[in-house]
């Protein structure tokens, strides 16, 4: 881990609807962009917020939304990859790929970055977002989204300013055990009951529910695992990192795999969030 290098410069609005007190504001910094290279941090935020707009449901929220740019200049150009090249680089808020051991894995000191923003901004930012110079796909959540600039690395970002600012869980199955109480994100539940289930309104009467249930999953039936039209809202088993008992409203999200939309549970809360603000 290097140390901290670089200058941080002043705060430019990039998309405006009104003033901030009365908007949703995403503020994005650079790290690892050298003086020369901030034309490019520039540009990669504009491709980013152009990314962001494009996905639904943001487009027809888009006027709840301010996006601010504070150019910061780092020491080198790059970011730390110790899994990977090897390299060390002095950057402002020392981006670093392979945290917890994984490759992909990039992540910055978040509470600078964090601060930073709120300090520029002049009030709390709803999301603060981190773009690291360099082409390696990567990126990582936490109180604030990071990715590198390779684009499909935006989809990444857009997923965890989902964890961030919507307080969205990870719909995708993993080892963890079941959870000791209800989660509190909108987007996953322990509840399969169709009479009390968080989402219960925008489930079908014709849908089973259970949905799907998970082999080796306690009260698993394979007629449960009949395909269901994409897009349908049930209770699927398998979220937030665990496989059995916790369940996701749809096949696919883009909680869940970045290919896809987001779901119509997930996208009712990132309406519900930025609609105060239109």
């Amino acid at each position: 881990m290097t140390g901290w290098g670089g200058t941080a410069g002043g705060l430019t609005t990039v998309v405006r609807h009104g003033p901030n007190g009365a908007k949703w504001n995403l503020v994005v910094l650079g790290d690892g962009y050298t003086a020369s290279q901030l034309p490019t941090f520039r540009t990669d935020v504009s491709a980013f917020v152009t990314a962001l707009r494009a996905t639904p449901p943001f487009k027809v929220l888009w006027n709840a939304v301010n996006v601010h740019r504070i150019d910061i200049t780092s020491t080198e150009s790059g970011a730390d990859d110790p899994c990977g090249t090897g390299t060390t680089r002095q950057t402002y808020f020392n981006a670093t790929f392979c945290a917890d051991g994984e490759d992909r894995r990039l992540t910055v000191d978040w509470l600078r970055a964090k601060l930073m923003g709120e300090y520029q901004l002049g009030q709390p930012c709803h999301a603060v977002l981190v773009i690291v110079n360099h082409v390696k796909y990567g990126g990582a959540g936490g109180p604030v989204a990071v990715c590198s600039k390779d684009p499909q690395a935006f989809k990444i970002a857009i997923h965890e300013i989902g964890h961030t600012a919507f307080k969205l869980a990870d719909e995708y199955e993993g080892k963890d055990s079941l959870p000791a109480k209800e989660p509190g994100a909108l987007n996953v539940t322990t509840n399969a009951n169709r009479a009390t289930n968080k989402w219960r309104n925008l489930i079908d009467p014709s849908t089973p529910v259970p949905s799907t249930r998970l082999p080796n999953c306690a009260g698993y039936t394979s007629a449960a695992n009949t395909p269901l039209a994409a897009g349908t809202v049930g209770v699927f088993e398998g979220a937030r990192n665990s496989r059995c008992g916790v369940y996701r409203p749809a096949a696919t999200c883009y909680m869940r795999d970045l290919r896809q939309p987001f779901c119509r549970v997930c996208s009712r809360v990132i309406r519900d969030t930025l609609a105060p603000y239109l």
